[in-house]
């Protein structure tokens, strides 16, 4: 279920966050901001889901892919199954 893979890579995304040392304060608080969004966007119908998020996801793979390509693999798949659950 898409709703499940979702929930895993939102899950692996805090837990990336909290494991890696790399990442400044804002950086932290801006992805933990953006998976506290996603989560609330699994918990409502699709009428109430911000377009502005997956702008923000996007803009974030690409700001990490270089230096922290493993975030940017968890951001990526992010997308992919909001992309597949119809946003």
């Amino acid at each position: 279920m898409p709703q499940d893979s979702l929930k895993d890579a939102v899950a692996e995304l805090r837990s990336r966050l909290d494991k890696d040392g790399q990442f400044q304060a804002e950086d932290k608080e801006a992805l933990h901001a953006l998976a506290v969004r996603v989560e609330l966007m699994m918990n409502e119908s699709r009428e109430h889901w911000e377009e502005g998020v997956m702008d923000e996801l996007e803009k974030r793979v690409i700001q990490y892919e270089e230096e922290h390509p493993v975030m940017a693999r968890v951001i990526s798949q992010i997308i992919t199954t909001l992309n597949g659950i119809g946003l």
